[in-house]
């Protein structure tokens, strides 16, 4: 079953490909949720828990409450990446019902972010600021930056941190 679930988001994951790279925004493909939810896919396909954990994890913390914001304040979407950042978490929910996620899970989507914002800032124009890695959301008031960098891994930790934590001490029983 898990298999087929990280199949669906695989293909999913590829009209994704398709579509960024045709219209010359393959940047974007660094989005952090795009590549969590490719990381949650392989992890499914592999049976590596580790890997479906860290996707699961950050899509929980940080992606679908950073994509209800975007919607919310008007940002547009086509349907392939809304279902991306509605399944990827449920996928993940449903992976990991009834069990605790690991510490190890943690440090994974830590490690992850450090990792995908390095890439970010190494390989994407800052025209595109994809992660917002070289300009706040607006209105978010801050100047320069490193202010910026610092702000954003700090929300980041923060918010998994939480969500990991609200997650082995609550959620993996619900439902």
């Amino acid at each position: 079953m898990k298999r087929v679930l990280g199949a669906l988001i695989l293909a999913l994951y590829g009209v994704l490909v398709l579509q960024k790279t045709q219209a010359g925004l393959g940047a974007e493909l660094f989005w952090l949720s795009h590549v969590t939810s490719l990381i949650l896919a392989l992890g499914l396909l592999a049976r590596v828990p580790l890997m479906v954990a860290t996707g699961f994890l950050f899509h929980l913390a940080v992606a679908l409450p950073a994509y209800i914001f975007y919607l919310a304040t008007g940002g547009e979407t086509s349907v392939v990446s809304f279902l991306l950042h509605l399944l990827t978490p449920l996928f993940g929910w449903i992976a990991w019902r009834g069990a605790r996620l690991p510490l190890a899970a943690l440090l994974s989507t830590y490690a992850t972010y450090a990792s995908v914002m390095a890439a970010t800032l190494a390989l994407t124009p800052p025209a595109m600021n994809v992660n917002a890695a070289f300009a706040p959301w607006v209105p978010l008031p801050l100047d320069g930056v490193a202010m910026l960098q610092v702000f954003n891994a700090l929300q980041m930790l923060a918010q998994t941190g939480i969500a990991f934590t609200v997650w082995n001490r609550l959620l993996h029983k619900a439902i």
